[in-house]
Protein backbone atom coordinates (compact mmCIF):
# COMPACT_ATOMS: atom_id res chain seq x y z
CA UNK A 1 0.00 0.00 0.00
CA UNK A 2 1.44 3.40 -1.18
CA UNK A 3 1.13 6.20 1.47
CA UNK A 4 -0.22 9.39 0.68
CA UNK A 5 2.63 11.93 0.27
CA UNK A 6 1.57 14.10 3.86
CA UNK A 7 2.10 10.76 5.23
CA UNK A 8 5.29 9.97 4.23
CA UNK A 9 7.41 12.17 6.01
CA UNK A 10 5.72 11.11 9.59
CA UNK A 11 6.22 7.11 8.43
CA UNK A 12 9.54 7.85 8.16
CA UNK A 13 10.06 9.19 11.45
CA UNK A 14 8.22 6.39 12.96
CA UNK A 15 10.37 4.25 11.53
CA UNK A 16 13.81 5.76 12.65
CA UNK A 17 12.31 5.66 16.05
CA UNK A 18 11.56 1.71 15.64
CA UNK A 19 15.14 1.68 14.54
CA UNK A 20 16.60 3.67 17.35
CA UNK A 21 14.58 1.82 20.27
CA UNK A 22 15.88 -1.39 18.92
CA UNK A 23 19.23 -0.51 18.08
CA UNK A 24 19.10 0.69 22.43
CA UNK A 25 17.37 -2.11 23.51
CA UNK A 26 20.31 -4.04 21.91
CA UNK A 27 22.69 -2.42 23.24
CA UNK A 28 21.83 -2.32 26.82
CA UNK A 29 20.94 -6.26 26.36
CA UNK A 30 23.83 -7.59 24.98
CA UNK A 31 26.50 -4.31 25.23
CA UNK A 32 29.32 -4.53 27.73
CA UNK A 33 29.73 -2.34 30.82
CA UNK A 34 32.75 -0.77 32.40
CA UNK A 35 33.02 0.61 35.65
CA UNK A 36 35.58 3.34 36.59
CA UNK A 37 35.53 3.12 40.07
CA UNK A 38 36.58 5.39 42.34
CA UNK A 39 35.10 7.73 39.91
CA UNK A 40 30.69 7.31 39.87
CA UNK A 41 31.12 6.42 35.95
CA UNK A 42 29.87 3.80 34.04
CA UNK A 43 30.32 3.18 30.27
CA UNK A 44 28.52 1.12 28.48
CA UNK A 45 29.54 0.17 25.17
CA UNK A 46 29.16 -3.37 22.47
CA UNK A 47 32.67 -5.74 22.35
CA UNK A 48 34.02 -4.93 19.19
CA UNK A 49 34.15 -0.97 20.49
CA UNK A 50 36.79 -2.03 23.65
CA UNK A 51 39.82 -0.10 22.28
CA UNK A 52 37.44 3.24 21.85
CA UNK A 53 35.94 2.19 25.21
CA UNK A 54 40.06 1.53 26.79
CA UNK A 55 40.77 5.90 25.70
CA UNK A 56 37.51 6.89 26.74
CA UNK A 57 38.40 5.20 30.14
CA UNK A 58 41.76 6.88 30.47
CA UNK A 59 40.84 10.26 29.17
CA UNK A 60 38.20 10.05 32.18
CA UNK A 61 40.82 8.89 34.78
CA UNK A 62 42.83 11.63 33.84
CA UNK A 63 40.36 14.37 33.03
CA UNK A 64 37.78 14.41 35.35
CA UNK A 65 39.24 15.73 38.91
CA UNK A 66 41.02 18.61 37.11
CA UNK A 67 38.04 19.33 35.43
CA UNK A 68 35.63 19.12 38.46
CA UNK A 69 38.78 21.39 40.49
CA UNK A 70 38.89 23.65 38.10
CA UNK A 71 35.42 24.63 38.75
CA UNK A 72 34.73 23.72 42.36
CA UNK A 73 32.81 20.53 42.47
CA UNK A 74 33.68 18.75 45.63
CA UNK A 75 30.79 15.55 45.20
CA UNK A 76 30.37 14.04 41.69
CA UNK A 77 27.24 12.75 41.17
CA UNK A 78 27.05 9.46 38.81
CA UNK A 79 27.50 9.61 34.75
CA UNK A 80 27.03 7.44 32.22
CA UNK A 81 28.99 7.14 28.97
CA UNK A 82 27.34 5.75 25.78
CA UNK A 83 29.53 4.58 23.12
CA UNK A 84 27.48 3.76 20.03
CA UNK A 85 27.45 4.02 16.03
CA UNK A 86 25.16 6.30 15.60
CA UNK A 87 24.28 8.46 18.67
CA UNK A 88 21.21 9.33 17.05
CA UNK A 89 19.68 6.17 16.53
CA UNK A 90 20.57 5.41 19.91
CA UNK A 91 18.21 7.98 21.81
CA UNK A 92 15.27 8.98 19.18
CA UNK A 93 14.31 11.67 21.60
CA UNK A 94 17.24 13.78 20.00
CA UNK A 95 16.98 13.30 16.78
CA UNK A 96 16.20 16.89 16.10
CA UNK A 97 18.68 18.27 18.76
CA UNK A 98 21.90 16.53 17.95
CA UNK A 99 23.77 18.39 15.25
CA UNK A 100 24.58 16.05 12.32
CA UNK A 101 28.28 17.06 12.54
CA UNK A 102 28.98 16.45 15.98
CA UNK A 103 30.98 13.93 17.82
CA UNK A 104 29.86 13.24 21.29
CA UNK A 105 26.66 14.87 23.24
CA UNK A 106 25.70 15.26 26.69
CA UNK A 107 22.05 14.72 28.01
CA UNK A 108 22.44 16.81 30.83
CA UNK A 109 19.12 16.05 32.76
CA UNK A 110 20.02 12.28 32.40
CA UNK A 111 24.38 12.95 33.42
CA UNK A 112 25.06 11.03 30.02
CA UNK A 113 27.24 11.26 27.15
CA UNK A 114 26.55 9.89 23.93
CA UNK A 115 30.04 9.16 21.85
CA UNK A 116 28.95 8.53 18.20
CA UNK A 117 32.11 6.26 17.47
CA UNK A 118 31.28 6.49 13.44
CA UNK A 119 31.45 10.29 13.50
CA UNK A 120 34.97 9.95 15.92
CA UNK A 121 36.84 8.13 13.54
CA UNK A 122 36.06 10.21 10.46
CA UNK A 123 36.74 13.88 12.10
CA UNK A 124 39.91 15.31 12.92
CA UNK A 125 38.94 16.29 16.43
CA UNK A 126 39.54 13.41 18.41
CA UNK A 127 38.31 11.61 21.56
CA UNK A 128 41.08 13.47 23.86
CA UNK A 129 38.56 16.85 22.67
CA UNK A 130 35.61 15.98 22.79
CA UNK A 131 34.63 13.70 25.66
CA UNK A 132 36.61 16.45 28.53
CA UNK A 133 34.19 18.45 26.08
CA UNK A 134 31.02 17.01 27.45
CA UNK A 135 32.41 16.23 31.02
CA UNK A 136 32.83 19.71 31.35
CA UNK A 137 28.97 20.53 29.95
CA UNK A 138 27.72 17.42 33.13
CA UNK A 139 30.28 18.95 35.88
CA UNK A 140 28.88 22.38 35.29
CA UNK A 141 25.13 21.23 35.44
CA UNK A 142 25.93 19.36 38.31
CA UNK A 143 28.25 22.12 40.21
CA UNK A 144 25.09 24.84 38.96
CA UNK A 145 21.83 22.62 38.88
CA UNK A 146 18.74 24.01 36.61
CA UNK A 147 20.16 27.49 35.98
CA UNK A 148 20.39 28.59 32.72
CA UNK A 149 23.20 29.90 31.41
CA UNK A 150 24.00 31.14 27.91
CA UNK A 151 25.31 28.77 25.37
CA UNK A 152 28.16 31.17 24.84
CA UNK A 153 29.91 30.81 28.10
CA UNK A 154 28.92 26.93 28.89
CA UNK A 155 31.06 26.28 25.29
CA UNK A 156 33.56 28.77 26.06
CA UNK A 157 34.00 27.13 29.27
CA UNK A 158 33.92 23.37 27.88
CA UNK A 159 36.33 24.65 24.89
CA UNK A 160 38.66 25.65 27.63
CA UNK A 161 38.83 22.95 29.70
CA UNK A 162 38.93 20.55 26.62
CA UNK A 163 42.10 22.69 25.82
CA UNK A 164 40.78 22.47 21.87
CA UNK A 165 41.74 25.96 21.10
CA UNK A 166 44.51 25.24 17.89
CA UNK A 167 46.49 27.75 15.52
CA UNK A 168 43.97 26.69 12.90
CA UNK A 169 40.76 28.50 15.11
CA UNK A 170 43.14 31.76 15.98
CA UNK A 171 43.16 32.53 12.07
CA UNK A 172 39.57 31.54 11.52
CA UNK A 173 38.39 34.45 14.31
CA UNK A 174 40.27 36.32 13.00
CA UNK A 175 38.82 36.00 9.62
CA UNK A 176 35.55 35.92 10.47
CA UNK A 177 36.04 39.07 12.59
CA UNK A 178 37.97 40.57 9.63
CA UNK A 179 35.08 39.70 7.57
CA UNK A 180 32.09 40.61 9.51
CA UNK A 181 30.48 37.20 9.97
CA UNK A 182 31.48 36.61 13.89
CA UNK A 183 28.17 36.65 15.66
CA UNK A 184 27.49 38.80 18.57
CA UNK A 185 27.32 37.40 22.25
CA UNK A 186 23.76 38.00 22.17
CA UNK A 187 23.19 35.58 19.00
CA UNK A 188 24.27 33.02 20.47
CA UNK A 189 22.77 33.57 24.05
CA UNK A 190 19.97 30.11 23.96
CA UNK A 191 21.30 28.61 20.88
CA UNK A 192 23.67 28.20 18.28
CA UNK A 193 23.54 28.03 14.65
CA UNK A 194 22.33 24.84 13.14
CA UNK A 195 24.81 25.42 10.26
CA UNK A 196 28.11 24.30 10.39
CA UNK A 197 29.85 26.56 9.65
CA UNK A 198 27.94 29.53 11.01
CA UNK A 199 28.40 27.38 14.74
CA UNK A 200 31.85 26.76 14.35
CA UNK A 201 32.00 30.61 13.97
CA UNK A 202 29.97 31.19 17.16
CA UNK A 203 32.33 28.46 19.30
CA UNK A 204 35.46 30.21 18.56
CA UNK A 205 33.66 33.70 19.78
CA UNK A 206 32.75 31.75 22.56
CA UNK A 207 35.97 31.05 23.31
CA UNK A 208 37.33 34.37 23.33
CA UNK A 209 34.94 35.55 25.22
CA UNK A 210 35.21 33.12 28.19
CA UNK A 211 39.02 33.25 28.24
CA UNK A 212 39.02 37.10 27.93
CA UNK A 213 36.47 37.54 30.74
CA UNK A 214 38.80 35.58 33.05
CA UNK A 215 42.22 36.48 31.94
CA UNK A 216 41.09 40.35 32.26
CA UNK A 217 39.65 39.58 35.61
CA UNK A 218 41.86 38.24 37.86
CA UNK A 219 42.33 34.38 36.38
CA UNK A 220 40.93 31.95 35.42
CA UNK A 221 41.33 30.76 39.61
CA UNK A 222 38.07 33.07 39.91
CA UNK A 223 35.72 30.75 37.81
CA UNK A 224 34.73 28.55 41.23
CA UNK A 225 34.05 32.00 42.65
CA UNK A 226 31.87 32.77 39.79
CA UNK A 227 29.84 29.43 39.75
CA UNK A 228 29.10 29.82 43.39
CA UNK A 229 27.57 33.51 42.74
CA UNK A 230 25.64 31.59 40.49
CA UNK A 231 24.48 29.21 42.28
CA UNK A 232 23.54 31.75 44.93
CA UNK A 233 21.63 34.18 43.36
CA UNK A 234 20.36 31.30 41.16
CA UNK A 235 20.63 33.87 37.68
CA UNK A 236 23.48 33.97 35.33
CA UNK A 237 22.82 37.63 34.30
CA UNK A 238 22.25 38.99 38.08
CA UNK A 239 25.22 37.07 39.22
CA UNK A 240 27.54 38.11 36.34
CA UNK A 241 26.73 41.83 37.16
CA UNK A 242 27.14 41.24 40.79
CA UNK A 243 30.71 39.64 40.23
CA UNK A 244 31.91 41.47 37.72
CA UNK A 245 30.64 45.13 37.95
CA UNK A 246 29.21 44.96 34.13
CA UNK A 247 26.58 43.58 32.57
CA UNK A 248 26.42 41.07 29.97
CA UNK A 249 25.13 43.31 27.40
CA UNK A 250 28.32 45.98 28.50
CA UNK A 251 30.62 42.53 28.34
CA UNK A 252 29.14 42.37 24.40
CA UNK A 253 30.19 45.56 23.27
CA UNK A 254 33.41 45.78 24.20
CA UNK A 255 34.27 42.18 23.45
CA UNK A 256 33.12 43.45 20.07
CA UNK A 257 35.17 46.60 19.99
CA UNK A 258 38.14 44.74 21.23
CA UNK A 259 38.00 42.09 18.34
CA UNK A 260 37.53 44.55 16.01
CA UNK A 261 40.44 46.72 17.09
CA UNK A 262 42.81 43.47 17.07
CA UNK A 263 41.53 42.32 13.41
CA UNK A 264 40.69 45.59 11.69
CA UNK A 265 44.04 47.34 12.21
CA UNK A 266 45.58 49.38 9.63
CA UNK A 267 48.60 46.78 9.35
CA UNK A 268 46.48 44.21 8.98
CA UNK A 269 43.86 45.39 6.29
CA UNK A 270 47.91 46.06 4.23
CA UNK A 271 48.59 42.28 4.94
CA UNK A 272 45.54 40.73 4.41
CA UNK A 273 46.38 39.17 0.89
CA UNK A 274 49.79 38.14 2.10
CA UNK A 275 48.68 36.52 5.36
CA UNK A 276 45.82 35.04 4.49
CA UNK A 277 47.63 33.03 1.81
CA UNK A 278 50.50 32.01 4.25
CA UNK A 279 48.27 31.23 6.67
CA UNK A 280 45.76 29.45 4.47
CA UNK A 281 48.77 26.78 3.48
CA UNK A 282 49.81 26.57 6.91
CA UNK A 283 46.54 25.72 8.10
CA UNK A 284 45.76 23.18 5.68
CA UNK A 285 49.25 21.35 6.26
CA UNK A 286 48.29 21.32 9.68
CA UNK A 287 45.12 20.42 9.86
CA UNK A 288 45.38 17.42 7.13
CA UNK A 289 48.49 16.19 9.68
CA UNK A 290 46.06 15.94 12.69
CA UNK A 291 43.63 13.95 10.43
CA UNK A 292 45.62 11.88 9.49
CA UNK A 293 47.13 10.97 12.66
CA UNK A 294 43.33 11.07 14.21
CA UNK A 295 42.73 8.36 11.60
CA UNK A 296 45.14 6.39 12.29
CA UNK A 297 44.68 6.09 16.56
CA UNK A 298 40.75 5.41 15.51
CA UNK A 299 41.37 2.48 13.25
CA UNK A 300 44.20 0.97 15.54
CA UNK A 301 41.36 0.81 18.14
CA UNK A 302 38.79 -0.49 16.19
CA UNK A 303 41.27 -3.10 15.35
Amino acid sequence: MRLPPRARPLALALAMVIVAGAHAQSLRKDGLTRSLAPLPVTIRYEKHYGRVTDRVAEICREQIPRIAGEIGLAHMAPIEIIITPDARRYDASLMQEIPSWGVAFAVLEQQRILVDVNRATRAYNSLDEVVPHELSHLLVYQRVPRVRMPIWFLEGLAQWQAQEWSLVDSWALMNSVWSGEAPRLRDVDWYYPSNETRARAAYRVSYAAFTQLFSNGGGFARLPDFLADVDRLRNFNDAFDDFWGFTVDDYDAYLRDDLERKYHSRLLVFQTEPLFGFAAVLFLVVILRHFLRSRKRYREMEE
